[in-house]
């Protein structure tokens, strides 16, 4: 099977929030295995990502992670250990259509946890479907947990303004709906976004619960050369957010043979994935099941 990752790029960043963002997650699957850039785009070649410098592949203060929203195998989770990564984080809804659980978020959270690897879930939600913001959450969840997946947390994906074709009191409403939902059912919950899609999408909402973790993205445009500082030292506060707990730095980057955006967080909190045991069964029926633990960045 050949994979066709579709990215649609805009004009390099040179500073947040004036200028509309690339949005890294427009990447579409198709029936074929290999990655390649759709001809009909006029995008630069994919950079392969600067090394993770030796000295911070097992820093006890932060960590680099990955995220992406395609198949992968085990030796892709293999390599990026290798390299240093601690993280991946993996998306569970995809958003075409009416939305639907992107099943692929299994085969790469198993790989991950084999490999020794930390995994979180985000989720790419669409205003425009049929489907409520609890609605989203709960297919994701009940998924996840079907398919042995102790979830603790998610990350909700608030970004590309135009993708958000409601006004901005129904967008708040929708996430308020997601966050709300979340918490029900006990997860801990985080935002990705960045100041300027923040900005634009709810106007700059601030008046809901401290507790939400952030996820902010600054980038000066795709590639190693649009890459900013792997720290979160150039977080200014915005929204509800008077600091961030995971940083993407970096989109669109060639690691391991995969086209991936790169993040950093700290360590202080983070759990590794672990599997969790538990019993199960009816009367003097029991047996122990095992779940994989995802989430735990920003505990």
């Amino acid at each position: 099977m050949k994979l066709i990752a579709i990215l649609f790029c805009l004009p390099l960043i040179h500073t947040l929030p004036t200028v509309p963002p690339f949005n890294p997650w427009n990447l579409v699957q198709s029936e074929e295995v290999e990655q390649v850039i759709d001809p009909d785009y006029n995008i630069p070649e994919v950079q392969d990502a600067p090394e993770i410098p030796f000295e911070e592949r097992d820093s006890p203060t932060h960590a680099y992670s990955v995220d992406i929203a395609y198949h992968t195998t085990m030796s892709d989770m293999e390599c990026l250990r290798a390299k240093g990564y601690r993280s991946v984080f993996v998306r569970a809804l995809n958003p075409i259509g009416n939305t639907y659980f992107d099943i692929e978020v299994l085969n790469t959270i198993n790989n991950a946890y084999n490999a020794g690897l930390g995994s979180e879930v985000y989720i790419t939600p669409n205003i425009n479907s049929s489907r409520s913001g609890a609605e989203q959450i709960n297919i994701v969840y009940q998924n996840l947990r079907d398919n042995g997946i102790n979830v603790r947390s998610i990350w909700i994906q608030v970004s590309s303004p135009s993708n958000w074709n409601a006004p901005i009191s129904q967008r708040i409403q929708f996430i308020q709906d997601m966050i709300g939902q979340a918490k029900n059912l006990g997860l801990s919950v985080g935002i990705y976004t960045s100041f300027y899609d923040w900005l634009e999408i709810t106007g700059g909402w601030n008046t809901f619960s401290s507790d939400v973790f952030l996820w902010y993205w600054h980038v000066l445009g795709v590639g190693a050369d649009g890459e900013t500082i792997p720290t979160l030292e150039d977080f200014r506060p915005f929204g509800p957010w008077k600091q961030a707990t995971v940083k993407q730095f970096a989109q669109v980057e060639k690691v391991c043979g995969m086209i991936v955006n790169r993040n950093v967080y700290a360590t202080r909190n983070q759990e590794v994935s672990q599997v969790v045991h538990y019993s199960a069964g009816n009367g003097n029926e029991h047996k122990e099941k095992e779940q994989i633990r995802v989430g735990g960045i920003g505990f």
